[in-house]
C-alpha cells in the first residue's frame, strides 16, 4: 500500500514524524521545505533568562536527512525535538522521542551553566551575530583566597600552639611565685612594730624627686623594742631608680645643729629629746633633704640580722680586733646574756664576725678617726649585710622573721612596706655608694658650752653639705 506522505516513493518509506515536534513535514513539501529553511533568513537572536519558555527562544533544527545528521546519531548522539543536544546518547533520544517529558537535554544543563538559553550558532553569520548579541557574564562569585600548602598550615599551627602553651605554663609560674612572695612578705611584715608619727611640717624647699626614695635607719642603742636609747647610728638609705644606685648617707653624731624648739645641740641629742619625728624634722631643716619614713634597729636585731645571714667575712687590724674584745667583754655579752669571756678574737686579718663581733666592730670609736671612722665601719657592715641578702634564702628570710623583725620599728603601713617588698629583689643589685656628712673640708671641730660643760662638736658648712647631697643622691647620671 503506498504511503499516503510521499505517494509510494520506496526513498521515503521509512521517514517518521512524531507529534511532538515543533516542526512537522507536509506532503509533497519536503524538499522546497528544507530548501527554503536552508536558505531563509534568520531572524536576529534573543537572550532569555532562564526561566524563559523555550518555546519562544529561536534554535536551529538539524536537517534530519544530512549526512552529519546521520553520523551523529549512528555515533551515539541523539538530538532530540526541542534542541538539537550532543551527548545525550541513544538512550535520551529513544526517552524524548518517547514523549518523556521530564528527560532533560544535557545541552540543557550546558546552556545554563554558561548563563544563556540557547547554544551558539554553528554557521560563520550565525556565529558574528550570536557574538555581537551575546554580552560576556561576570564572574559574580566571590573568589577564594589561595590558601598556603597544607603542610605549611599544619607546621604553623603546631608551633603556634606550643608557643601559647609555653607563655601560659610561664604565666602560671610568675603569678605562682609571685604569690608565694607576696605571702611571705606581708607574713614578715605583721611581725613589725608599727609606730604611728605625729604631725610633722616639712621644710619649705627640701629636696626630693620621684625617683629617689629615702629612708633613715636608725641605730639606737636601746636593749629591748620598748627601750628607745640613743641615736647610735643615722643612715639615710636611698634609692635612686634613675642612677640604678643605692646611696648610704652617714650623718655624724657630733653634728652641730639647730633642733626645732630646743636651739643648738648635737645631732644625736634630738632623738633624745623626741624619737624619730623629731630626728627627721633635723636633718631635713639643716641639710634640706627631705625623709618621710624611718626604720629603728636596737643592738638585739642588728646583730639578729648578721647571724641571719650567715656572719660576715671582714679585714681587720690588730687595734680593731683588740677593741671588739673589750665591747664584749664590758657590755654586749652581758647584754646577750652570754658569759663576758664569750666569743673573743685572737687577733686581726680576714675574719668571720658573728652577730654579737659584728656589732661590737661597728661601734668601735677609739681606734682611728674616732666617730668618722666609726660610721665608716657601720656602713661597710650595712654594705656587707646587702651583698649577702642578694641570695634570698628561704633560711635567712626564715631567720629573719623570728628573730629580726620583731626588734624593729618603722612608721609606715602595712601597703608601703609591702610595695618596697616588692621593690627588693631588684633595687638589692643596685650598686652601691657611701657618703659621709659632714664631708671631708666642710666642717671644723670646735668646743661649746652644752650640758653644763665643755663638749667637742662638728661645726658644719650647710650649704656645701646640701650641694654634695643634691650631687649624689638625686643625681641623674652615675
Amino acid at each position: 500500500m503506498p504511503d499516503r506522505y510521499n505517494n509510494g516513493s520506496g526513498s521515503d518509506r521509512n521517514l517518521r514524524n512524531t507529534d511532538n515536534e515543533d516542526t512537522i513535514l507536509i506532503p509533497n513539501s519536503r524538499t522546497d521545505y528544507y530548501s527554503q529553511q536552508t536558505q531563509q533568513q534568520l531572524p536576529p537572536l534573543k537572550k532569555t533568562s532562564r526561566n524563559s519558555n523555550r518555546n519562544n527562544t529561536y534554535r536551529p533544527q538539524p536537517d534530519p536527512m544530512s549526512q552529519n545528521y546521520q553520523q551523529q546519531y549512528s555515533s551515539g548522539v541523539q538530538y532530540n525535538n526541542v534542541n538539537a543536544r550532543p551527548n545525550g546518547g541513544q538512550n535520551a533520544y529513544y526517552q524524548q522521542s518517547r514523549g518523556c517529558g521530564n528527560a532533560r537535554a544535557p545541552q540543557q544543563q550546558n546552556s545554563q551553566q554558561s548563563g544563556g538559553a540557547y547554544p551558539p550558532p554553528q554557521s560563520n553569520s550565525q556565529q558574528r551575530q550570536y557574538q555581537q548579541t551575546r554580552k560576556p557574564v561576570k564572574n559574580t562569585a566571590p573568589q577564594k583566597k589561595r590558601s598556603a600548602p597544607k603542610g605549611k598550615k599544619k607546621h604553623k599551627s603546631l608551633v603556634g600552639k606550643i608557643i601559647r602553651r609555653i607563655i601560659l605554663v610561664l604565666l602560671i609560674l610568675f603569678l605562682l611565685i609571685f604569690g608565694i612572695y607576696s605571702c611571705t612578705s606581708l607574713s614578715i611584715i605583721s611581725k613589725v612594730n608599727k609606730e604611728e608619727s605625729g604631725s610633722r611640717y616639712h621644710t619649705i624647699g627640701a629636696m626630693e624627686a620621684k625617683y629617689v626614695r629615702s629612708i633613715l635607719i636608725i641605730g639606737t642603742d636601746g636593749r629591748s623594742a620598748d627601750d628607745r636609747g640613743r641615736s647610735d647610728s643615722m643612715i639615710l638609705l636611698s634609692l635612686n631608680s634613675k642612677t640604678n644606685e643605692i646611696i648610704m648617707t652617714s650623718f655624724m653624731r657630733d653634728c652641730y645643729v639647730s633642733v626645732p624648739g630646743y636651739g643648738w645641740d648635737k645631732l644625736n641629742a634630738a632623738y633624745a629629746y623626741g624619737g624619730p619625728d623629731l630626728l627627721m624634722d633635723t636633718i631635713e631643716q639643716n641639710f634640706m633633704v627631705r625623709i618621710d619614713d624611718y626604720v629603728t634597729i636596737n643592738f638585739n636585731s642588728f646583730a639578729s640580722i648578721i647571724d641571719s645571714v650567715g656572719g660576715l667575712d671582714l679585714e681587720i687590724s690588730d687595734a680593731e680586733a683588740e677593741e671588739i674584745n673589750v665591747i664584749l667583754i664590758s657590755e654586749v655579752n652581758e647584754l646577750m646574756g652570754d658569759d663576758r669571756m664569750a666569743d673573743l678574737l685572737d687577733g686581726g686579718g680576714k675574719v668571720h664576725l658573728n652577730g654579737k663581733q659584728a656589732l661590737s666592730y661597728a661601734r668601735i670609736r677609739k681606734v682611728g678617726n674616732s666617730d668618722f671612722e666609726r660610721t665608716e665601719r657601720q656602713r661597710t657592715v650595712m654594705s656587707e649585710m646587702i651583698d649577702k641578702l642578694k641570695s634570698l634564702k628561704p633560711s635567712i628570710l626564715k631567720n629573719i622573721a623570728s628573730n629580726v623583725i620583731p626588734d624593729i620599728s618603722a612608721n609606715m603601713t602595712t601597703m608601703q612596706m609591702y610595695l618596697y617588698s616588692l621593690r627588693l629583689p631588684f633595687v638589692i643589685r643596685y650598686d652601691m655608694k657611701q657618703l659621709q656628712i659632714p664631708a671631708e673640708g666642710t666642717y671644723t671641730a670646735q668646743n661649746v658650752e652644752l650640758y653644763g660643760g665643755t663638749q667637742s662638736v662638728l661645726s658644719v658648712d650647710f650649704e656645701a653639705n646640701q650641694e654634695i647631697i643634691e650631687d649624689e643622691v638625686f643625681g641623674t647620671e652615675k
